[in-house]
């Protein structure tokens, strides 16, 4: 239950962060889900808390490096592959030796074996670090997919070589030979690994698919298990677990085009679970990030002062160590990037060294270095997981400083009150284009009542506006329903039927508690006193309703003629409703009026019946959802349109046309 608890924690601060970078979002949502950490870790729950390495690599890394590997482009992946092995391979065995013989030329009482060990944990870098501080400035494409490619492959660099110092410290010895064929044991049989199992379970997903067992809760759960089994087979066989999924990630994309054979309700699913996934896995990335934090300050507390601050220049010196590295090797072409012209080879260069933020596979890797070795606490320990802390906050910070100065801002092709606008442009045409070429009819008013619906709404909610709305509704709708009782149209019987049938929609929209307290008396306690007009009226309603009738086909009977009757006298009410709010538009809530009316819309949809029109209604959907594509097309040619706010607006009308037509055939 403990570690439920842990898990639900971390997961609203990950919530609690990322809403406050949506109303807030100068700082970086990385430093505020950081932030979140901190906070957590206040908890008595999280005290004492040290991050289990072997369990992050499991169900984090490796889920995020599945994702990453299947939205990679393979094109590009294998033609920038020499660039790539060089980043992620060559610049990862560099960057070990010089931080390795740095540090321990700094701080001489570390052994050699245990600095390259610090150089192995501080060396993999984070592109997905990289994205969340970059979302207000514009990073070069061709920079991006370098930084991506890269961080696929290093962790697994980072986590051989640090295998290999720690052996040759227990040991005392290390062998050239020994180690080279261990890494290439670990790091080829880790893509070899994770492409045989990946194309088999591709080979099975599909073969599920041709055998029609491809609902949602087949597929969904299979691709969300096949990163854990992946990574256990490899972790299993001793190799590498994080290239294992990457490649078999990679494959995934690979067959791509096999994978498109599941329906479009699938793969909607499927895309919305991965993001949706990915992004809380991000968060809670950085989120434990700041819960580790005061551990690892609690590990170095009988240090002095200046041996702190000595730690924290050292880590600061390092850092710079390997960002001129990285700048000096993509710079002077080691990486041969062949996609960079010569003008803007240095301002590249430069991304591509401050893109080296190192994230919490770093602090993973130094929280997996072992409590005892030979017998014996295991030395400097403490100071290597502090040092590698301060390398990971300089590296988020640095970039987030200096990259949107030497970065143009990120402008968006259109605005959201320019989609909106279109939006209602090309309902408004589709509506016109139903209405001429169908006429009138039940279906053609049910159309343009879901068509209507895909308008964009702007503004800010505001509650108590959209209480006094629904209340106003509730007040007009309740007098027609009384002018109607009176003129003798309907009875009081089902007067009375009807107006419990809007109290419960007027109570159940009021949003404030004074305000649901005030309704709730009104309708639900006054109707049981006996000297109360509700009260009288009700006894009066329970008179025409004998208690010996209890047969079932009785209360069937009584219950269809009441809801027919319902049918009959809620069109009025809806009407007038619809007219008074029509009339209250002025620019002012227009917002609140149009959630209002498509509240009562939707109503009125139940109560008319016409659920039984459904093939005619999808025969009009489909050309109507034509007839928006095509006013995009015809925009576009007239360069109305741009073509990144045509690209979303035809997206979002694929999607619109997926869930409504589904929703009209479920009904």
């Amino acid at each position: 239950m403990e570690t439920v608890f842990l898990i639900l924690l971390l997961v609203a601060g990950v919530v609690a962060a990322n809403a406050l970078y949506a109303k807030f979002n100068r700082v970086p949502v990385a430093f505020l889900q950081i932030g979140a950490g901190l906070l957590l870790s206040l908890i008595p729950l999280y005290q004492k808390f040290e991050l289990k390495p072997e369990v992050f690599l499991f169900a984090i890394i490796s889920v995020l490096m599945f994702k990453d590997g299947q939205n990679t482009k393979i094109r590009h992946f294998t033609r920038q592959l020499g660039t790539t092995l060089s980043l992620s391979v060559a610049l990862a065995v560099v960057t070990v030796l010089l931080v390795g013989s740095t540090t321990h030329w700094l701080l001489p009482t570390v052994a050699i074996s245990l600095a390259f060990a610090l150089g192995a944990i501080i060396t993999p870098t984070d592109a997905v670090a990289v994205a969340s501080l970059t979302t207000k400035v514009v990073v070069p494409k061709s920079v991006m997919s370098t930084l991506e490619n890269e961080s696929l492959l290093n962790d697994a660099s980072g986590i051989v070589a640090l295998n290999l110092a720690l052996s040759a410290y227990a040991t005392g010895k290390f062998s050239l030979i020994k180690g080279l064929g261990n890494f290439l044991y670990v790091f080829g049989g880790g893509i070899l690994l994770g492409m045989v199992v990946g194309y088999l379970i591709v080979l099975g997903r599909s073969s599920l698919i041709r055998a029609g067992v491809d609902t949602p809760s087949v597929i969904v759960p299979y691709s969300l298990l096949t990163p854990f089994v992946v990574y256990f087979l490899a972790e299993s066989v001793g190799v590498s677990g994080i290239l294992a999924v990457v490649m078999t990630g990679l494959i995934h994309g690979i067959q791509r085009q096999r994978l498109r054979l599941t329906t479009s309700q699938i793969q909607i699913t499927l895309t919305t679970t991965w993001t949706i996934i990915s992004s809380l896995l991000n968060g809670i990335v950085f989120v434990l990030l700041g819960v580790s934090l005061p551990e690892v300050i609690e590990h170095i507390h009988n240090q002095s002062l200046v041996r702190i601050f000595i730690l924290i220049g050292v880590g600061l010196l390092l850092y710079l160590v390997m960002t001129i590295t990285r700048f000096l090797w993509t710079y002077f072409d080691f990486a041969r990037i062949r996609a960079w012209g010569k003008h803007d080879k240095l301002t590249n260069s430069l991304i591509m060294a401050l893109g080296g933020i190192h994230g919490t596979i770093t602090l993973a890797m130094a929280f997996s270095l072992p409590q005892i070795i030979n017998g014996r606490p295991f030395p400097d320990r403490n100071n290597i997981i502090f040092i590698a802390t301060i390398v990971i906050l300089i590296s988020l910070l640095v970039p987030s400083l200096v990259l949107p100065l030497i970065l143009p801002n990120r402008v968006e092709a259109f605005t959201l009150s320019e989609l909106a606008a279109a939006k209602v442009e090309i309902v408004d045409n589709a509506i016109k284009m139903v209405q001429t070429r169908f006429g009138a009819s039940p279906s053609v008013s049910q159309v343009v009542l879901t068509l209507d619906g895909q308008k964009v709404m702007q503004g800010e909610l505001n509650r108590r506006d959209l209480d006094d709305l629904f209340e106003q509704a509730f007040n007009v709708e309740t007098a027609v329903v009384n002018n109607m009782v009176h003129a003798g149209k309907i009875d009081q019987v089902y007067a009375d039927k009807y107006y419990h049938l809007a109290r419960q929609a007027a109570l159940q929209n009021q949003s404030g508690l004074v305000r649901q307290l005030k309704f709730y008396f009104r309708f639900v306690i006054l109707v049981r006193l006996p000297w109360s007009k509700a009260g009288r009226l009700r006894r009066e309603l329970l008179k025409q309703y004998p208690s010996n009738q209890t047969s079932h086909e009785d209360v069937l009977a009584r219950h269809k003629k009441i809801w027919q009757r319902m049918k009959e006298i809620e069109n009025e009410p809806y009407q007038e409703v619809s007219c008074y709010l029509a009339s209250l538009y002025d620019g002012h809530n227009d917002f609140e009026i149009n959630l209002v009316r498509k509240f009562y819309d939707e109503r009125h949809r139940r109560f008319s019946g016409t659920r039984d029109l459904q093939d005619q209604q999808n025969e009009i959907l489909i050309q109507a959802f034509q007839q928006e594509y095509n006013f995009i097309q015809n925009q576009v040619a007239q360069k109305k349109y741009s073509r990144a706010l045509a690209n979303k607006l035809n997206a979002q009308i694929s999607v619109d046309q997926t869930f409504l037509l589904q929703s009209i055939s479920n009904d």
